[in-house]
């Protein structure tokens, strides 16, 4: 019989795109966000499943409850991965199709290691894409499928799961995803009941799909032109791809074991997630700048004494990074990175009550004062569309900015006359 055990090769967070029935109240036009200069949304989860949408300043102040999203049908696991949409002032979020929401699954014959076994086992998973309005109305309007697997090495297999919890829009409304190209290797011995799935140094990759072809969505796959970057050249990035790739293997040397120990995939999946930590580590969110239109990432917890700054070029997807000291993780998980009004690339953490600030001009890391909730889940994408701007006539003012679910999206006016602002610039 076949049995399915989620495995992880992918750094993403707990959430799913179960459908759990009830009505599904789609967003219209007069759904769509107006009131968001200067303001951030965020959609939090309970342990009863209860989503609930908020605003609140960007200075992290005047959060307010804009609407309960289970008011629509039950959605079994939170919605991740959101973003703000200049193209129709929606937000879209994305959710995995397994309930761990990790990405991917290993399919194997019990028992395990058997004859034939173990081989070309992993398994990435689609991703649904939703869309909400500001009532708390949504809908699914499509999958995004994992990228396609390049040819690779006898006896070296390939899984390319995506990041959830990453997403991210431009200035044209073209919106962007992240996964890891992740070449493995199996092998047992079946006289001695071992058995190894091995994981090599992950590659990220970046998807981009059209803001005509997002609009156009109703239920089908949606296409993105997949890129992968180069993250190995940079000495300070292939170290932190290296940690990820030993912390990742950590996790599926537990797996396995117990796996083979007791037969039980779900009971050795959730043991060794609880225990190894794996789901704080890699890349969690990325953000692209308003001023040089890099991609840039924070990898707060693959090195246990360092957190990694990670900015890629878009014109060459060369990566390159700096590393911030952080001994024992102090900042714990990322949750959320985008950029503020003024340029501030804003980092937020699952496990700490402010957040900070990163100036990408010189590096230099600020506090910021306000105190946050701490965060148990988080994603987030970011970026102040300029080409507004200039199409409308405004200022500095009238740039947008974005983010996602237990996080923030940074907005502001991109369609007539802008709300006046009831938060402050930051």
């Amino acid at each position: 019989m076949k049995l399915k055990t989620h495995i992880i090769t992918a750094m993403t967070l707990l959430s799913s795109s179960v459908w759990a029935g009830g009505p599904v109240c789609t967003p219209n036009a007069g759904t769509s966000f107006q009131d968001y200069l200067n303001r951030a949304y965020t959609i939090s989860n309970d342990l009863m499943g209860n989503q609930t949408l908020t605003s609140q300043c960007t200075n992290l102040t005047d959060q307010q409850v804009l609407s309960d999203l289970t008011g629509c049908g039950a959605l079994m696991n939170p919605i991740n991965g959101l973003g703000l949409s200049p193209s129709d002032q929606f937000l879209y979020g994305l959710m995995p199709t397994d309930s761990r929401g990790i990405g991917t699954h290993l399919e194997m014959t019990f028992p395990f290691p058997a004859p034939g076994q173990p081989g070309d086992i992993m398994v990435a998973d689609e991703v649904d894409v939703f869309r909400l309005g500001n009532d708390g109305g949504y809908e699914n309007i499509g999958f995004i499928n994992p990228p396609l697997e390049t040819i690779t090495p006898p006896g070296i297999h390939q899984v390319v799961p995506i990041v959830h919890s990453a997403s991210t829009f431009n200035e044209a409304g073209d919106l962007f995803v992240l996964a890891y190209r992740t070449n493995y290797e199996s092998s047992a011995n079946v006289m001695a009941g071992t058995g190894d799935v091995e994981y090599q140094a992950p590659q990220i990759v970046i998807g981009r799909v059209t803001a005509a072809s997002l609009t156009a969505a109703n239920g089908g796959e949606i296409l993105p032109l997949w890129l992968d970057v180069d993250d190995s050249s940079d000495p300070v990035c292939a170290a932190a791809v290296t940690a990820f790739q030993n912390q990742t293997n950590l996790f599926s040397d537990c797996v396995v074991a117990d796996f083979i120990a007791n037969g039980d995939h779900d009971a050795a999946v959730d043991a060794c997630l609880a225990s190894s930590g794996v789901m704080n580590r890699g890349i969690h969110d990325f953000a692209v700048s308003p001023t040089n239109g890099h991609f840039y990432a924070y990898d707060s917890q693959s090195h246990d004494d360092r957190d990694v700054l990670i900015d890629v070029d878009p014109n060459t997807m060369v990566a390159s990074c700096t590393e911030y000291a952080d001994v024992g993780n102090g900042t714990g998980r990322l949750t959320s990175l985008m950029f503020s009004q003024q340029n501030k690339l804003v980092a937020l953490f699952a496990d700490e009550s402010v957040g900070v600030w990163i100036d990408v001009n010189n590096g230099d890391i600020n506090p910021i004062a306000t105190p946050v909730t701490a965060m148990p889940h988080g994603d987030g994408s970011s970026l102040p569309f300029n080409v507004l701007r200039h199409v409308l006539g405004g200022g500095v003012t009238d740039i947008i900015f974005k983010n996602g679910f237990e996080d923030f999206i940074f907005a502001d006016g991109f369609e007539g006359d802008p709300v006046p602002p009831t938060c402050p610039a930051f």
